[in-house]
């Protein structure tokens, strides 16, 4: 079927609106929307020519089109940046912002270190693209206040969220996407690459510190004395706003870590929460809502909409029958195949459709290799930052605030950093696939927790030596001053 004319008609218009869409000359949501538009008119088509791939279909062409659209990826996507947007406006984030700056003491290396552990530490709880929306302003904010060049703290945080993400199926909506259509359990995830992202948090730090080793240096006391004379407190714009995005904000992280246990979906609690700061914002809802990505979650719709026409086409089976004449039953070719092939597609397409494309296809093969579905999550999350940044929306954020500060970040320095851990990446994540083939998940976690920890003590210490020191020797003046 997927070789005759709606087959041949559906990955034309598939292929012609990505290849409009990565000359960047033409706004992406308006062409993924205009896909899916013509996909419409060609299901119409079918429907009228008796074709018999509308065999069993109840509602109209177009409706059948867009119930099969993964609306509660859709709904997830845009209660995040409701929530991010109503948590931004009350000042919750300056606020953070200003606590995480005063540990470094105006050293610019302990401030980006402070700010890449801040990033991994919330890219587990929020979707790659909330994240660099977080993240983006309060960087920005806070190098242009010490005098710092924001771009490689933009760069690296981009690369860490991306990566960062990868054990949370709330971390990046591929991974909600490849969860939905593989059934991968939230806790499995968890369990099979905490260990791993930490082993690439290790791994990375070092390199990117010497890759930026110029560009760091510390700050004139009098603007670090300056910027920490502000309280934090006074950043709070609305205490209501802000205490409601806290109290919102925790009861997230705990539906999303307990909920898939109890069989609730992420972004049911998402929606919830989001509903809930947005009656409580009342008259200042409309403004928020304002504030949220609709370019995003409607590039959303239109990409899915050209992905569920690929799969009523009957492509995305006869794509999995080629990939089956390559990997055969060897499990070990299989799992490789699953972390470089998505992830070289993920760096020239986003990883979304690369993930709701090769989704069924990891399922189909799961006899062969029972961690396809966690090599497809690990591939395309690394796949957004090899040999272009066009592969994950969250780079997209960070070179888009980059361009509004009139100091882009140029491409090519992003396509270096980016493709050299990317390759560091898929080659540790390959070794890592195929141990836990061999010794399992559990042996695993606990054996890479511990490494990770332990390297992770190790290197980051020496950097705040001289952090607490200075805070002990603050908090004895502090003591002897009392006693005078």
């Amino acid at each position: 079927m997927a070789l005759d004319w709606f087959g041949l008609t559906v990955l034309a218009i598939f292929i012609g609106t990505y290849l409009v869409i990565s000359t960047e000359k033409i706004n992406r949501t308006g062409m993924s929307l205009f896909g899916m538009g013509i996909i419409g008119f060609v299901f119409w088509a079918a429907s009228v020519l008796h074709h018999p791939v509308t065999e069993g279909w109840e509602h109209s062409p177009f409706a059948e089109l867009a119930l099969r659209i993964e609306w509660d990826t859709v709904l997830f996507v845009t209660s995040m940046m409701i929530i991010v947007a109503v948590a931004g406006a009350s000042g919750m984030f300056q606020y953070v912002a200003l606590r995480l700056v005063r540990p470094s003491g105006g050293d610019h290396k302990r401030l980006y270190i402070t700010f890449l552990f801040f990033v991994f530490g919330i890219s587990l709880f929020f979707d790659t693209v909330s994240t660099m929306l977080i993240m983006s302003p309060l960087t920005i904010e806070v190098c242009r206040a010490l005098e710092i060049d924001f771009k490689p703290f933009l760069v690296s945080e981009a690369i860490t969220c991306n990566f960062a993400s990868i054990p949370s199926i709330v971390g990046a909506v591929p991974n909600l996407v490849i969860a939905g259509r593989t059934d991968l359990d939230a806790g499995l995830l968890f369990v099979a690459f905490m260990p791993l992202a930490l082993i690439l948090f290790l791994v990375s730090l070092p390199i990117l510190l010497k890759w930026y080793s110029k560009t760091f240096g510390v700050t004139d006391r009098h603007r670090v004395e300056a910027l920490f004379d502000i309280d934090p407190a006074h950043m709070i714009k609305s205490k209501r706003d802000f205490y409601a995005s806290v109290i919102a904000i925790i009861i997230l992280i705990i539906g999303f870590a307990l909920g898939p246990t109890l069989g609730l979906a992420p972004p049911m609690f998402a929606l919830v929460i989001a509903a809930f700061m947005l009656i409580l914002s009342h008259d200042r809802a409309n403004k928020f809502l304002t504030e949220v990505g609709w370019d995003t979650v409607f590039f959303l719709v239109g990409l899915f909409g050209l992905v569920v026409a690929l799969g009523v086409a009957g492509l995305i089976d006869d794509l999995a029958n080629g990939i089956e004449g390559i990997i055969g039953t060897d499990a070990n070719i299989a799992t490789v195949f699953m972390v470089w092939i998505p992830a070289m597609l993920s760096a020239f397409l986003d990883n979304l459709p690369v993930s709701a494309v090769l989704a069924p296809i990891a399922v189909r093969f799961i006899d062969v290799s029972p961690v396809l579905p966690l090599a497809l999550v690990f591939a395309v999350n690394i796949g957004g930052y090899i040999f272009t940044p066009l592969g994950s929306p969250a780079n997209m954020v960070a070179i888009g605030f980059s361009e509004k500060e009139h100091d882009p970040i140029i491409f090519m320095e992003f396509v270096k950093i980016g493709t050299l851990l990317g390759i560091v990446h898929l080659a540790i994540g390959s070794i890592w696939l195929l141990l836990i083939m061999i010794v399992g998940v559990l042996i695993l976690f606990i054996a890479g927790m511990g490494i990770a920890i332990v390297g992770l003590i190790l290197l980051i210490v020496p950097y705040f030596k001289e952090t607490i020191a200075e805070r002990r020797d603050e908090y004895l003046i502090s003591n002897r001053r009392s006693l005078e």
